[in-house]
Parts: structure tokens; sequence; C-alpha cells
């Protein structure tokens, strides 16, 4: 952002933005005013400076995937994964193009609000269309997954079109993946967008009282690390893991973790096999660019806390497929022990015969009962609900999809 003046913020005097890129942290000073969201400046972009920063953006993108593709190499293992990954959403496509064009053209989504000055801090508002009577909504802040590479907010698309459909907000956060960024970049974005919902969220018609958090894969991961990391923030005073704002995690009221990671020196050599390789995942999750695989780890993190973690997490619930080929359902269950022996309130549920991306996508497109929706609501609505839901192609091809899905 270029240097500007601004003549009033929010009632203030007169400040200047200069030299907002290099500031510290996460905030701005203008005036007397600490700000540390680009929203709170109110200032819109231009169509000259919109069309430049998407231009922007596509080149950053291009050269992000020239320097994964150099990572990479030239493996065939990652080759016939992806591979793997264009037949799958190949076969989806029919009922894909639906949610692309509910996300682009539907008027409950507001998409790419900017949370934080850093590359890719932006997130998108899924609001729902009935009326509340004047009550603010409950709100889920969801992070996606991706294997830490190819995440995006979109990807979270049905599952913010299905809970906005009955009654909460969903805010899909998007963040920067490897190399635009490590874990700990990630880790600042996440812990970052979660504060600006906690501060924010009321004026878009969210219950910042009532915010529940979930990640799926990777971004469970990462949601759970942040959350670890700031209660060792609030005992110790620091942690080295986490860089911006300090938030209470009491401040929200649960954390739901949807086939998490949270056991990464156990995965490594999996993901190996599975075409993710050891040198790129240690460059991923590294800390002083050595690899930290263990320290990185949630459920290392949560022992490591011990009983100090008591009356400090909100309630947990991890669910995860039993068939899970990318990230086994072992790391739930061992994750939800570490917890409920730091005296955490945690439940971990398997879903039988389910893969790694069944719960969000499969089933959803598929149509007819959805148990990760129906277990989400359960959580934040504090009732159960048995909702048919309308497929959205075929499911043939949906089991088509689920056979050749590299995840």
């Amino acid at each position: 952002m270029d240097s500007r003046t601004y003549t009033q913020v929010k009632g203030k005097k007169t400040g200047t933005a200069a030299g907002m890129a290099a500031g510290g942290g996460d905030r701005l000073t203008i005036g007397m005013k600490r700000l540390d969201s680009l929203e709170d400046l109110e200032e819109k972009m231009s169509p000259r400076e919109a069309v430049d920063h998407v231009a922007k953006e596509v080149a950053l993108v291009a050269r992000l995937s020239v320097s994964l593709w150099a990572q990479l190499g030239l493996g065939g293992r990652w080759i016939v994964a992806a591979w793997q990954l264009f037949l799958y959403a190949a076969l989806l496509m029919p009922g894909l193009i639906q949610v692309v064009f509910y996300y682009f053209f539907s008027p409950s989504v507001t998409r790419s609000i900017i949370y934080s000055k850093k590359p890719r801090n932006r997130l998108d508002l899924y609001t729902p269309s009935s009326s509340q009577d004047g009550r603010a909504w409950p709100v889920v802040v969801f992070v996606t997954g991706g294997a830490w590479t190819i995440g995006y907010k979109a990807w979270g698309a049905l599952l913010g079109k299905r809970l906005s459909e009955l009654g909460i907000l969903v805010a899909c956060l998007d963040y920067r993946n490897f190399p635009q960024g490590n874990a700990l970049d990630m880790l600042e974005d996440v812990n970052t967008g979660v504060a600006w919902v906690l501060r924010h969220i009321g004026r878009h018609g969210g219950d910042p009282e009532n915010v529940y958090l979930c990640g799926q894969s990777a971004g469970g991961h990462l949601l759970a690390l942040v959350l670890l990391a700031q209660v060792q923030r609030k005992l110790a005073g620091r942690c080295r893991l986490l860089k911006g704002r300090t938030w209470d995690p009491r401040r929200t009221k649960g954390f739901i973790g949807v086939s998490g990671a949270y056991s990464l020196d156990g995965l490594r050599e999996h993901l190996h096999r599975r075409g993710l390789c050891k040198s790129l995942f240690e460059s991923i999750m590294s800390l002083d660019g050595k690899p930290a695989l263990v320290e990185l780890s949630p459920t290392y993190f949560a022992r490591k806390l011990g009983l100090r973690l008591r009356g400090e997490l909100p309630e947990v619930l991890l669910l995860h497929g039993k068939a899970d080929k990318s990230v086994p359902c072992m790391s739930s269950s061992t994750f939800c022990e570490a917890l409920n022996s730091g005296g955490v309130k945690c439940e971990c549920r398997l879903y039988e015969g389910k893969s790694h991306t069944d719960p969000l996508v499969d089933d959803a497109l598929r149509g007819g009962r959805d148990a990760l929706m129906e277990d989400i609501v359960e959580m934040v609505l504090k009732r159960k609900i048995q909702k048919w839901q309308a497929p959205l192609l075929p499911g043939f091809l949906v089991t088509a999809a689920s056979f050749v899905c590299p995840f």
C-alpha cells in the first residue's frame, strides 16, 4: 500500500499510512489510533488499482508455481498424484460448477475482505439469508486444507453454503502457502485472521461472543497449533511459534478439527510415500532453517503443556474418516487423548469408511445425510439436526471420483 494521508479515521485526527509495509507486527498507526485491518481504513481500491492488484496476484501465483515445481522435482509419485487430482476434479466438475456459480454470484457471499497487510490475507464471508430477529449470528471460522501448498479460501465454499443456510455465519480464511511462506508464516496469518474475526465480525452481523473455529487437514493443524501457542503465550509471556496479536482462546466457544494432521513427525514417512517428499515437508515445517516436525505438532505441544491446559481451551471436537489414506485417523485419536490428559473437554468421532475428502466434498455433492454438517451444527447450535441434502451430481460420478482421488 502506498503512502497516503487520511483526514479522519473513526473520529481521530489526520495521520499517515506511510510505512505500512515496513511497520512492526500486523498493526498500523494513524494519528493516535492503532489499526490492524485495512478494512478499518474504509478505503476502496479504484478500478485501475484493482486491475493492477489482480495482475500482480496472477504473476505471483505463476512465480510460486514454478518455485513449487522446482521443489517437487520430476518424481513420478507426485506426477501421478497430480493426474489423479485432475481426474478427480473433472469427474466432480458438474457439481463444482454449481458451487463456483454460487461463490461468484450469490448475494450471501462477500469475497476477499482484507484482514491484514500480508499477502493472501483475505477472507470470504457466507451470510445467512434468513432473519435472526435482531440477534447476531453464531460464527464459524473455517481454515481449509491443501497439504500446506495448495490451500485456498474458496475451497470452503460448499461448507459455507450449507452452514449459512442453517443460520450460521461462516468466515473462510486464506493464508500463505509454501513456498510463499513456511509454517510460521501460515500460523501468523491464521492467528491474525482469527483475531480479526473476534474484533470485527459484529460489523457483519456475527456474534463475537459465539465464535467457533473449524479447520480441515492442514487447516486443522494450523488452528490447533495457534490455540495451543496462544495458551503458552498467556502462561509464559511468549511463544516462538506465534507472531501478531494476542487473544484468549477462551473467547472462542469451540474448536472442530476435520481430518487434521496433529503428529507431524509420525506423518513424515507416510506423506513421503503419498507423494509429499520429506525434504519439501521439512522445508515447510522448519524453525530457524531446521526441520521442527515435533515442535510444530499439536499433539506434542498438548503433552508439553499438560495439565496447564485445564480451563484454557474451549471444548474440542475431532472428526476423522477411518478410511483416510492421507492422514490416518490415529492422528485425531492420539491428539484427543493428549488433550483429555491435559484436562480439556475433547471428543473424537471417527466416520466409518470415509476418506480424507469424503466429509468435506464428496458427501456434500452426493446428497442425502451429511454427517460433517450435522456434527458441526450440533456443536454450534446445540441441537441435533437430520437434514437431507439435494445431490449436486449423480452418485456414480462421486463414487468414481472417490476411487481416483489422490487424497
